[in-house]
């Protein structure tokens, strides 16, 4: 139960879609234990051996393509998820790769065993975040283009929670779904490695002017969308 996944629930008529470093896990947890949430799908799902769906974070088209729902049952749900902003999203994926994902392998053996991440991992531990996050974003730098993976979760949305308000974003939920008891989000997965001493850093601590306008460009429709803004 500590995986992010697509939650269902037919009682309450709901999908969560877990937007990867939003809280997710959390918030499917929560669903999980108080509102009769179940993970769709709850496995990886492979055909003739190809991985057509990961259970990690389905997408709205995952769950179609993989003909685990229909476009008419998704449009039957009430479909919410999670956003964070996204220059405060970048450093917590660092200090992550800089420390939890090396120090707990064994807990971690996903984010070992991924090519991608493990190279991101490598490469948090010899650079500074700005030149880090350059390098993460250095073919959409190069392109020109933006970032589209969190808008598969957040375009099928008709409700998204934010990460900075998140009880708040989760009571809306749960009016919406005609729940009146308060149901807290559980504590999960969260970010610790900020902290230096007693003081957690704030993310503008990691930043140059550089970095900052990168993150601005490439993440720009969400940080518009969203009306986030840099501190």
């Amino acid at each position: 139960m500590g995986v992010a996944v697509a939650v269902y629930s037919s009682r309450f008529k709901y999908i969560f879609f877990a937007n990867p470093q939003t809280a997710s896990k959390a918030i499917a947890k929560t669903l999980q234990k108080s509102l009769d949430g179940h993970a769709m799908p709850d496995w990886d799902l492979r055909r003739d051996g190809d991985l057509q769906i990961k259970k990690h974070h389905a997408t709205w088209q995952d769950l179609q393509d993989a003909g685990l729902m229909t476009r008419e049952q998704l449009d039957e749900l009430f479909k919410f998820t999670s956003v964070r902003n996204p220059y405060d999203l970048l450093v917590s994926r660092y200090l992550k790769r800089k420390g939890r994902f090396i120090n707990e392998p064994k807990k971690y053996r996903w984010a070992q065993e991924n090519p991608k991440i493990k190279a991101s991992m490598d490469a948090a531990q010899e650079q500074p975040f700005a030149e880090w996050v350059a390098g993460q974003l250095h073919r959409h730098k190069e392109k020109g283009s933006t970032i589209k993976g969190p808008l598969e979760y957040l375009d099928h949305a008709d409700y998204v929670i934010r990460f900075e308000a998140l009880q708040a974003g989760f009571d809306e939920v749960l009016k919406r779904l005609g729940v009146n008891d308060p149901i807290p989000i559980v504590a999960e997965n969260v970010t610790s490695e900020r902290k230096e001493g007693a003081k957690k850093r704030h993310y503008t601590e990691f930043y140059d002017d550089a970095s900052r306008e990168l993150v601005g460009r490439v993440y720009a429709p969400i940080i518009e969308r969203f009306g986030y803004k840099f501190g």
